[in-house]
């Protein structure tokens, strides 16, 4: 699984803004654009040609970004569009439920619209999309979320990741765990958490998380007495130890991988149960 940066492509908006700002930008490629006034404008005439209600989002945040951008919701779905900036592509992504499930590459803005108005407002899954139109390229994880198999899905890719963060120890033990399994696990830097529903923004408040307790430089704040504490303490000898926090903030204690998951256990609400198709509510 994917850090929460990367499965939102932050630092991917950033470096693709400051490209399409660059000097190897070039507006003629995109008259259509330039014509009407910016990516929107030109959206949204396409939207009107094909009769369909959606329209770009208009909002303060949408505004401040370059014309290159727009965003298009319906519902628990959302389309985020970029262009190219060395040769004429419009970008799309396709989400629903908080889950990025494919990107799209076009030189057709008719295509795109049309794209996009199906993913939108039809109850399609990814791979129908894909094979509506070839330009659409799902995740590996799409059909995961489309057959409602993504909790699984992402255990089932932490397991087999490689163990650069040192959490394999936990993720084995936690994935056997018949509340924990149920929850959706993420990492962010090098901790694990756990959310109660399966989209972005996560559900995580108020839940335990767990980090090797090599690696709690990134978990902690650096003047945390019980961190400093931890700092001088002899974490050798017996074996691989992990911290379990709440919010990254307040220290449970640390344990092996057993002793850790009895702590994340007797930290759960005792509401808890299996997250929930979506986002964070409020």
């Amino acid at each position: 699984m994917n850090d929460i940066a990367q499965d939102l492509n932050r630092h991917k908006l950033k470096s693709h803004i400051k490209e399409l700002m660059s000097k190897n930008f070039g507006p003629e490629m995109y008259p259509e654009l330039k014509k009407v006034g910016g990516l929107a404008n030109a959206m949204n005439n396409e939207f009107e040609r094909l009769g369909s209600l959606l329209r770009v989002v208009n909002d303060e945040t949408i505004r401040k970004l370059p014309m290159t951008y727009a965003r298009v919701e319906n519902a628990s779905k959302f389309s985020q569009i970029y262009i190219a900036a060395k040769e004429k592509l419009y970008l799309p992504d396709f989400w629903r439920d908080g889950a990025c499930l494919a990107h799209g590459a076009t030189d057709n803005i008719s295509d795109l619209i049309k794209a996009i108005d199906y993913w939108l407002n039809q109850d399609i899954s990814t791979q129908d999309l894909a094979l509506q139109f070839s330009f659409v390229n799902p995740s590996d994880k799409a059909v995961h979320f489309d057959n409602n198999k993504e909790i699984e899905y992402a255990w089932n890719n932490l397991a087999t990741e490689d163990d650069d963060k040192g959490l394999k120890e936990f993720i084995d033990v936690a994935s056997k765990n018949e509340v924990l399994n149920k929850l959706f696990p993420f990492t962010s830097l090098y901790t694990l958490c756990f959310s109660k529903c399966t989209g972005y923004p996560y559900d995580s408040t108020g839940l335990p998380n767990v980090t090797m307790i090599d690696n709690r430089n990134f978990c902690l704040p650096g003047g945390l007495p019980e961190n400093e504490k931890i700092q001088h303490e002899n974490l050798s000898s017996k074996g691989r130890l992990y911290l379990v926090t709440i919010d990254r903030t307040q220290i449970i204690g640390k344990g092996d991988a057993n002793e850790a998951l009895k702590m994340v256990m007797d930290n759960l609400p005792n509401d808890i149960g299996p997250a929930r198709k979506g986002i964070a509510m409020g």
